[in-house]
């Protein structure tokens, strides 16, 4: 089994030169994509050679690499932004052990004026990544100069092998409304309570409704750009969290909801502009799914998708099913008068598949 991962290698302290460069060349790019995009399909160039009209001077493997990305987005009408990229073919990293045993990684990449190799920061779980990469245990993917802020980042697209764990537990996992997320595998639970985070996401609509009154636009759009950074954060560490409880209790599978076209989990809906905060009705769940299976994939766990149609209302101990969702915040079966809490109920039918697999 293979994971794609991409390593996000901070540029160390490069000069204001090489940062001007850097910045030039990015906007030569996104200059060149908004170029090729208004040519007729049949004009648009195939190569660098019959790029070069249409761009200011950029190395011949940028050029290449960023037709390869617009192609990608056949749907695309503009680019904000398109950052250079560079092919496996073009991109190299390097280890040099230094004098007292450590060692210093660099990057190699072809620039405006010449190719230049320049050091990376690298962190220690990302140097595993590299390693892998050169033994050749990993494939090289492409490679993207990207600015953060002030700082220049390489993002590296690696492929990289994963043992797949057989046997062991299966974990059911309930996305929702009130708590964000509750996973249980053989009797133990994980919350993540949507308490806060319905605080956060009330101060944050509050703030946009104060500046869109003022008309105050750029600073309506910093505070939507720190949004999102925190809603990103928040789905990075929850999907940490419940992947390190999978490993911790030997799970080899969890399971989720396919929400598949449900209104309140989909990321894009326009009724997400009608939300004010008020509930996690419009938290961007697919986010979230595609965050834990990443990581459980490469902690060698499958990632399954179930049905939900029946998760809520069946009762996990003896399968007896209710005709309306249980109100507050249990689960009391008719049958064996059993009494759970209602997301632990849901996430074990989830991880029995009550309602079958999702094709």
């Amino acid at each position: 089994m293979e994971q794609v991962v991409t390593l996000k290698l901070k540029l160390y302290e490069p000069t204001q030169a090489k940062r001007e460069m850097y910045q030039l060349m990015a906007d030569r790019c996104t200059d060149f994509a908004n170029r090729y995009l208004s040519l007729d399909k049949k004009e648009r160039p195939r190569t660098s050679g019959e790029a070069k009209k249409y761009s200011e001077p950029l190395p011949s493997a940028v050029l290449n690499q960023a037709i390869r990305d617009i192609k990608a987005k056949p749907k695309a009408k503009r680019f904000k932004h398109l950052w250079p990229a560079f092919s496996n073919q073009n991109f190299r990293v390097e280890r040099e052990v230094t004098r007292d045993g450590g060692a210093v990684w660099k990057a190699s990449f072809p620039t405006l004026e010449k190719r230049v190799g320049v050091p990376i920061v690298v962190q220690p779980y990302q140097e595993k990544y590299l390693e892998m990469l050169l033994s050749g245990r990993a494939k090289q993917g492409s490679a993207r100069l990207v600015r953060r802020g002030k700082d220049w980042y390489v993002h590296l697209s690696l492929t990289v092998p994963v043992e797949e764990k057989r046997g062991g537990k299966v974990m059911g996992v309930d996305l929702g409304m009130i708590d964000l997320l509750v996973a249980s595998v053989s009797g133990q639970t994980l919350f993540f309570s949507g308490d806060e985070l319905v605080y956060v996401r009330r101060h944050y609509a509050q703030l946009r409704k104060k500046l869109q009154k003022a008309g105050a636009y750029r600073a309506l759009k910093r505070l939507g750009d720190k949004e999102h950074r925190w809603v990103t954060d928040v789905n990075h560490k929850v999907s940490r969290m419940l992947v390190d409880f999978a490993i911790i209790h030997g799970v080899t599978k969890i399971r989720l909801e396919d929400l598949t076209g449900a209104r309140w989990a989909h990321p894009q809906r326009r009724e997400q502009r009608k939300d004010h905060g008020r509930s996690l009705q419009y938290w961007p769940y697919y986010q979230l799914r595609q965050f834990i299976e990443y990581k459980a994939v490469l902690a060698g766990i499958r990632v399954e998708l179930v049905n939900p149609d029946l998760t809520t209302l069946t009762c996990s101990r003896c399968g007896e099913v209710i005709r309306t969702r249980p109100k507050g915040r249990w689960f009391r079966c008719p049958r064996c008068r059993r009494v759970k809490h209602v997301d632990v109920n849901a996430a074990d039918n989830i991880a029995q598949a009550v309602s079958g697999l999702a094709a």
